[in-house]
């Protein structure tokens, strides 16, 4: 029963309440005091009524869902990724000092020049080539005959060991010398026919094996040689065995005026017992001394059917 008294002085308003907790003394002149007309209300939220009962539904609300984005879900930043470029990073920091140059000595610098040269000289004789030994088949009916008498010397050598092979080799050579002059022309005209074939046969064989290389390789091997023979007449001062490889297939340059000139004055044998350098300088005088008439019959000299190319062209625009 007191507990329904509390709970119902609570829900009253609070002057209502400190009427009834501390009711205030009546005097004898007033008028007792009135309850209050008003009903209690709750001061407290209560849950609404559903919408189905108010009216019509509301449109539904559409919410936006916020979504992971693809970029943040890609491997390029995934944990596994993200920890091998640190590792890159890392590895590219590490990269060691390069060394300082070393600084070569005078001895050192030489040292290493004359391995480049002889490298170079080894690249040189490999491009080179290395044809036939006697590639232009020399031979004569004198180198045959001594050819069939060499057992001479052999023999020599080993009947008589008092003497060395410098007398021996004399000796042999006066005796063959003294046996060619004394041979009649049927015994020339048979070595003769032997240096002829045995010319033949090296010139055979040297276009065999020049054949066997491309015109490439011939020309590059040509140009390897000139160097050598340059490099030989710089350091020994003299010529040496890189003659130029014979090719007929090489195509070969026209023939100037002056040197036609000069070919047909070397030919002439005015100028026998000369050296060649004083020769050609004699050569090139003359040369200069023509007149530009004389230098033009050098000329037509060097191709002779072109004055008829020209006479029959002049004929042509005549008709």
């Amino acid at each position: 029963m007191i507990g329904r008294r509390v709970g119902v002085l609570f829900q009253l308003p609070l002057q209502s309440r400190l009427l009834r907790t501390n009711p205030i003394p009546t005097q004898q002149h007033q008028l007792p005091i009135r309850s209050l007309s008003c009903q209690p209300r709750r001061s407290y939220a209560t849950p609404g009524r559903p919408r189905k009962a108010v009216g019509e539904p509301s449109r539904p609300v559409k919410r936006a869902v916020k979504r992971t984005s693809s970029a943040a879900t890609s491997s390029a930043d995934s944990p596994a990724k993200q920890k091998t470029d640190a590792r890159k990073k890392t590895a590219a920091k590490k990269k060691p000092a390069k060394a300082p140059k070393k600084v070569l000595t005078e001895e050192q610098k030489a040292v290493k020049a004359a391995r480049a040269d002889k490298l170079k000289m080894t690249e040189l004789r490999k491009a080179a080539l290395a044809p036939p030994p006697v590639g232009s088949g020399a031979s004569s009916a004198y180198i045959e005959f001594t050819k069939e008498r060499a057992h001479r010397l052999k023999e020599r050598k080993a009947a008589d060991d008092s003497k060395n092979h410098k007398q021996l080799l004399a000796e042999h050579a006066r005796e063959v010398a003294s046996e060619w002059k004394n041979a009649t022309p049927a015994e020339i005209e048979h070595y003769n026919h032997l240096a002829h074939t045995h010319r033949e046969a090296k010139q055979a064989e040297y276009k065999r094996w020049v054949e066997s290389h491309s015109v490439e390789e011939i020309r590059i091997a040509n140009l390897a040689r000139a160097t050598l023979r340059r490099k030989a007449q710089l350091e020994k001062g003299q010529r040496t065995k890189w003659p130029a490889i014979q090719d007929e297939r090489h195509v070969k340059r026209p023939m100037t005026a002056y040197f036609h000139f000069l070919t047909n004055r070397q030919a002439s044998g005015d100028f026998r017992n000369i050296a060649i350098i004083e020769r050609t300088k004699l050569i090139a005088q003359e040369w200069k001394a023509l007149s530009e008439g004389e230098k033009a019959v050098s000329f037509f000299l060097l191709f002779p059917f072109l004055p008829l190319l020209i006479l029959s062209f002049g004929k042509k625009e005549t008709d």
